[in-house]
């Protein structure tokens, strides 16, 4: 006898429901997917603005920037897909009624120059963004969908699959269905998809920049003609600034005989630089860090941060950790003699030393080639990569992380100019963030936390959270010395403020500190039981000038080589990027000897 039913309905119940069910979940997950990308969303950063950035499909990429007009040029996405970026406010922590107006403004222009110098970083923030809040709601959407779907079939038990078959045979009902389907999907699309329709106009000032092609509207367009000039200027000194001085790097390890190393003892370092008699305080303006006459302590004792009377009542002085002799028992411990035994290659790890960088973006290249050139297998940050620690800073964060080669660890202490923010933005980089437990990174123990105060630009200095300075010293002491009690011990601390180091080094507990702050060198030297070290800013940061631009004061980064069996730093040298494009690099320097073993100091936590 002949089975007179459709194909469909000889398939097995079990056969038919899979197929129904592979069917719903593909389906769904192709409208889930459509939906996603169409309603995703991001906030983030257009110079020192927040922008909120949405999925256009229009093939353009607008920026509004409200009664100024909007910038309209040709998306470089895929698939016709676009953008539509809505100019915001300037973050509450720029603009509060405390800050200093002028020091407002100032940072707005930096931020301006710095994101036109380098968009891509805030381009690759946007898209990343974008990307991810897209799969999010596709998965949560497709999620959804799916569990409506499987909820609807449970309930009815396939009665509402038959009243919807005999609904759609009713007249008129599948040509209604059609057209609100149509409606509800077409509306949508006509917003997302309508063009610019050319408005706008191109400025003969952007000829030859990225935004040649660009179409300005309203009084933007005016502003552009009048003040572009100096802008495309300042953009193209900057570029070919630090593209020279890039170069410059690169041959200057080329013509170098000793690029990644030394290939006999190099000479001990004198531990004295420029200006250590002064207790190491810039005072004034600092581009960046603020100056006290309360010994070199960021802010004031009203902002919470410890000056004078709170370091001697922590055990220290007013004066920089170890402007004095300090003062331990057994200063007559034995030392090692220095070995001339060659280390081989596998026994050291090669570390570039930075600090300070201030969202100079410009040097993200230069140190990007100083860690190829110099063979690195690390970057140690000593903190204070960003102004002012808010949300809009991540192209800094962005564009310092992209100059680094892939595969390159990057440790940070972030500083007062960093803030929780810029803490998750750096994580999201990848970078390593020490908060008050050891991290092992290239054959490293390195113990560290990040800075307990906060300065913004043109803001007083306040807490981050519930601890000073000197409290923050102590802790880390406790810490080291109790990992070195269970045998496991430090190779480094590396902190932001110098004096958060004292503690550890005069308790025994690590051999050398790491620190920034100050905008210039002092050590490294000998103090207590180990060698401290202050770092220069590898962007030119120092007394009242900016750090946007061509360089206004030499950078120094420095290459600092460490013995992997020991845990022990060997040699170093200085990469200085003059303000002439010109590029140093110093004779390799052996770092003061230290005792051969650290003698354990009570310290007293606060």
């Amino acid at each position: 006898m002949t089975d007179e039913r459709g194909w469909w309905h000889r398939l097995r119940p079990m056969t038919r429901r899979g197929v129904r069910a592979g069917v719903a979940f593909v389906v769904m997950g192709l409208i889930a997917g459509v939906l996603g990308v169409l309603t995703a969303s991001y906030t983030g950063s257009l110079g020192p603005h927040s922008a909120d950035y949405s999925i256009q499909l229009n093939g353009e990429v607008r920026v509004d920037m409200g009664p100024l007009g909007a910038l309209i040029v040709d998306s470089p996405m895929p698939l016709h897909l676009g953008a539509d970026v809505l100019v915001k406010e300037i973050p509450v922590e720029l603009s509060t009624p405390e800050a200093d107006p002028v020091a407002g403004l100032t940072g707005d222009l930096s931020s301006y120059t710095q994101f036109l110098a380098n968009p891509q970083a805030a381009i690759d923030d946007a898209a990343q963004g974008l990307i991810t809040d897209a799969l999010g709601r596709w998965v949560l959407l497709w999620t959804a969908m799916l569990v409506l779907v499987a909820l609807g079939r449970l309930a009815a038990h396939g009665v509402l699959r038959d009243a919807l078959r005999s609904a759609w045979a009713r007249t008129g009902v599948p040509a209604l269905s059609i057209a609100l389907v149509v409606v509800a999907v077409a509306v949508p699309l006509i917003e997302v998809t309508r063009p610019s329709g050319g408005a706008g106009r191109t400025s003969a000032i952007l000829a030859g920049t990225p935004l040649e092609e660009a179409r300005i509207t309203g009084r933007l367009a005016t502003l552009v003609d009048h003040y572009g000039g100096f802008v495309v200027d300042a953009i193209d000194d900057n570029t070919a600034f630090y593209e020279a001085a890039r170069t410059n790097l690169i041959s200057a390890f080329e013509a170098d005989p000793e690029p990644t190393g030394p290939t006999a003892p190099p000479d001990v370092a004198d531990g004295d630089v420029e200006g250590q008699d002064d207790a190491g305080v810039e005072g004034g303006d600092a581009a960046g860090v603020e100056g006290s006459d309360a010994a070199g302590v960021e802010g004031s004792d009203a902002a919470g941060v410890e000056g004078d009377a709170a370091q001697e009542a922590a055990g220290g002085t007013g004066d920089l950790p170890g402007d004095a002799p300090a003062d331990n028992e057994g200063d007559d411990a034995p030392t090692d003699a220095p070995t001339d035994e060659p280390l081989t290659e596998d026994a050291v790890t090669t570390s570039l030393l930075v600090s300070d960088l201030h969202c100079n973006v410009g040097m993200a290249d230069v140190i990007g080639a100083a860690v190829t050139s110099s063979g690195a297998d690390l970057v140690l940050n000593a903190g204070d990569t960003v102004m002012g620690g808010t949300s809009v800073e991540s192209y800094c964060v962005n564009a310092f992380a992209a100059g680094i080669p892939d595969g390159t660890p990057v440790v940070v202490a972030d500083g007062n100019h960093d803030s929780r923010t810029t803490t998750e933005q750096e994580r999201t980089n990848g970078w390593i963030v020490v908060e008050g437990e050891p991290v092992e990174v290239a054959g490293l123990r390195i113990l560290g936390d990040t800075d307990p105060t906060l300065t913004s630009l043109g803001a007083p200095t306040h807490p981050q959270r519930d601890e000073t300075i000197n409290s923050m010293g102590n802790r880390l002491a406790h810490r080291a010395c109790e990992l070195a009690d269970d045998g496991q011990g430090v190779d480094l601390l590396m902190v932001h403020s110098p004096y958060a180091a004292r503690q550890v080094l005069e308790a025994g507990c690590a051999p050398i500190s790491l620190a920034g702050h100050l905008h210039r060198e002092i050590g490294p030297r000998q103090l207590g039981w180990g060698i401290q070290w202050v770092l220069p800013s590898a962007a030119g940061a120092g007394h009242g000038t900016p750090t946007i631009g061509p360089l206004n004061n030499p950078a120094v980064m420095t290459v600092l080589r460490w013995d992997t069996e020991t845990g022990l730093p060997l040699e170093y040298r200085h990469i200085t990027v003059g303000t002439d494009t010109s590029v140093v690099l110093s004779e390799w320097l052996s770092l003061p000897e230290q005792p051969a073993e650290y003698t354990e100091v009570s310290v007293d936590q606060e």
